[in-house]
């Protein structure tokens, strides 16, 4: 599951990755694994 953006430029010499980007990504996450879970039942 990816976060980034194409502009982050990850793994190069000017990589960044947005704050905003990280955040929601930590949000979205376990809200992914509930809705898996309840999928699976």
């Amino acid at each position: 599951m990816g976060f980034g953006l194409d502009s982050d430029a990850i793994h190069s010499s000017n990589e960044h990755f947005g704050i905003w980007n990280f955040l929601k990504g930590i949000e979205t996450i376990p809200q992914f694994y509930h809705y898996f879970t309840e999928m699976s039942k």
